[in-house]
């Protein structure tokens, strides 16, 4: 069927239709999304090992914060 349809076809349309799943912009996109997430995990993984303190302190925060709002009476 190709055969039938390539005079039909512009020079540069066999190309798109060869390398149709790689699509530029999202390939950069999940490129930038693993990125991202990859820095994200790094950062969390650093303050969980030289900052536990920070986290005990956002977390008794939080639950403070919690507490008096599900436990405040009527």
């Amino acid at each position: 069927m190709e055969a039938d349809l390539e005079h039909y076809l512009e020079p540069g349309v066999g190309l798109l239709q060869d390398n149709a799943s790689g699509c530029a912009w999202k390939n950069a996109a999940g490129k930038k999304i693993s990125c991202a997430a990859r820095e994200t995990e790094a950062l969390v993984s650093d303050l969980m090992v030289d900052q536990p303190l920070l986290w005990l302190l956002v977390s008794f925060s939080v639950g403070i914060l919690l507490g008096k709002r599900l436990f405040r009476g009527n």
